[in-house]
Order: C-alpha cells, then sequence, then structure tokens
C-alpha cells in the first residue's frame, strides 16, 4: 500500500516498514495516498517505486509527479540519482508542449508555474510550490545529467555573477543620475550669466 506521510508529505509502501514510520522525518504515516491524475493526459497516475522513493507516473506520456522531498533526495544522493537514470525512459524533452502550457497540480489542482530549473540546464519543470514538480518524459533524467555535471555549480557562479554584474550596472547609473543635474545646473547657471552680461 502507498502512504503518505502526514508529516512531510513523502509517499512510500508501507509494506516495506514494519511500523509504517517514514523513511524521511520518522513520523508514524497513517493517510493512505489518494488517487491523482496526469495533469497532461487526465488518466490516472501510477504509483511507482523507485528505490526507497515512489514517485507517480503517467503510462501513457511516461510524465512523472515528485514530492518535493523526493525530489531533493535524488538530486542530493548520486546512488540514488544513477537507479534513477537506469529506471528512466530519455525520451527528448522539450520546452514547448502541446495543449496547455500551464497545467494542475495533481495534489491540489491549483496552476503550476513553469520555471527554468536552473541557468544552463536548458529543462523548464512545472512547479506547485506546496505539493512537488511535473516532468515532462526525459526532464528529470536530464536534470539529473546536468545536476551529476557539476550544473548546480556552475549556475550558481553565473547568477552570482550576473547579480553582482547587475549591481555595478546600477552603481554607474546612479552615480551618472546624481553627476547629471549638477552638470546642467552649472551649464545653465554660465548660460544665465552670459545673457546678464550682454543684455545686461
Amino acid at each position: 500500500m502507498i502512504v503518505a506521510c502526514s508529516s512531510c508529505a513523502a509517499r512510500f509502501v508501507a509494506e516495506g516498514y514494519r511500523d509504517a514510520h517514514c523513511p524521511t522525518c520518522g513520523a508514524l504515516a497513517q493517510q493512505q495516498a489518494a488517487a491523482r491524475s496526469c495533469p497532461r493526459c487526465e488518466l490516472p497516475l501510477t504509483a511507482r517505486e523507485l528505490g526507497d522513493l515512489v514517485v507517480d507516473e503517467c503510462t501513457k506520456c511516461s510524465g512523472l509527479f515528485v514530492d518535493h522531498v523526493a525530489v531533493k533526495r535524488v538530486l542530493d544522493d548520486r546512488d540514488r540519482a544513477e537507479s534513477f537514470l537506469a529506471a528512466l525512459p530519455r525520451h527528448a524533452h522539450s520546452l514547448l508542449h502541446r495543449g496547455r502550457m500551464y497545467i494542475p497540480c495533481p495534489c491540489c489542482g491549483n496552476l503550476m508555474n513553469r520555471k527554468l530549473f536552473a541557468t544552463g540546464s536548458g529543462v523548464v519543470v512545472d512547479v506547485c510550490r506546496t505539493d512537488g514538480m511535473f516532468f515532462d518524459a526525459g526532464e528529470l533524467p536530464a536534470i539529473i545529467d546536468f545536476v551529476m555535471a557539476g550544473g548546480l555549480e556552475r549556475a550558481a557562479k553565473r547568477d552570482a555573477e550576473r547579480a553582482r554584474d547587475s549591481e555595478r550596472s546600477e552603481r554607474i547609473q546612479r552615480a551618472l543620475a546624481e553627476r547629471e543635474p549638477r552638470r546642467y545646473d552649472t551649464r545653465a547657471s554660465a548660460f544665465v550669466e552670459l545673457l546678464f552680461s550682454i543684455f545686461g
């Protein structure tokens, strides 16, 4: 039986744990996980075990809904990431999908935000702030490859450089804006003095 932890919302197979305690936070998980539908195909998602984690998979489009706890655990653990890569299809992912651009969260039904996973990743994912992420076919393997190749570190470095460049540009703009009125005032007063000297 697939259960959802009432404390951290992680999903897992209860039979694998003697007392149905959550393997993520240790809380007693008494709530049975509700059935979810694929936000693209609207067919029931199938709970699939990948190692010690459970993801929701669409048997038609191969999309995956993964809660935030599981995403973090996959991306933080190289062995777990490699087992995910071995188990998931590597269809080419596309940033543009036919049909709806914004799709509802399989858990709460609210529209998910579309966001670039990280600078340089080339993968746009659908994110529900509270429940998890929906990955179209091939997106999660592409993200795992990106992270395992040091992509997050490079992205953080690029983002920091952009922030520094932006801050430097703003400082220059402020300095120019502060100087410009003084320059204008000096020219204006010189022009007024010239007029007084001619006509005064």
